[in-house]
Formats: C-alpha cells, sequence, structure tokens
C-alpha cells in the first residue's frame, strides 16, 4: 500500500491484520519487520491486543517501528469514519418511588 502525505510525500506501508482473541506477541512484530522492504513502514491491526513484549518491540531502538492499532483503536476509528457502524438513538428511562428516589 502506498499513503500519500499532502500530495507531496509517499510512503509504502505494509499492513498485516490479525482477527485474533489473544494478545499478538513480539515474534508477530519481529515477522511483519522483517517482511519490509527499504523504505516500507509496518502496521499490524488487531482486534485483540498487543503484548507488553509486542508493544516494546515494536518501538525497539535502531530497527523500524512498526506502528500497532488495537481493538479498542480500530472500533474508535470505525465509529470516527462512520464506517460498518449504526447510530441509534436511546432513550433511558428512570423510575422513582416517593420514598427512596430512584430504582
Amino acid at each position: 500500500m502506498c499513503t500519500v502525505v499532502g500530495d507531496v510525500i509517499r510512503t509504502r506501508l505494509a499492513v498485516q491484520v490479525k482477527r485474533w482473541k489473544s494478545n499478538v506477541q513480539a515474534p508477530v512484530i519481529q515477522q511483519v519487520r522483517g517482511s519490509l522492504g527499504t523504505h516500507e513502514q509496518g502496521l499490524i491491526i488487531t482486534t485483540s491486543d498487543f503484548s507488553k513484549g509486542a508493544r516494546e518491540e515494536a518501538t525497539r531502538a535502531n530497527a523500524t517501528p512498526v506502528g500497532l492499532m488495537d481493538g479498542e483503536q480500530l472500533v474508535d476509528l470505525l465509529i470516527q469514519n462512520e464506517i460498518g457502524i449504526t447510530l441509534t438513538p436511546l432513550q433511558l428511562i428512570q423510575l422513582y418511588t416517593p420514598s427512596s428516589g430512584p430504582l
């Protein structure tokens, strides 16, 4: 994938997406980094989360950084861009008793 920033800078981006229930571990970060070509950046998106070791590996000094997007960040991005979601108004009804207040 090639991303364009400001119609001037072009960046090659390798993206790997994981639909996992368990956390993504450091070896996955190492594999993605190892598959990157010259001047490429990496991004891993998961529906779960990343282990502490994976987060440390992604930002390891003297290595090509690999961007990480966990499940919560993915959902936030989908909501912000209204992708695959339906906004439904919700009406909240709260009942009171005369002596004790809200139930």
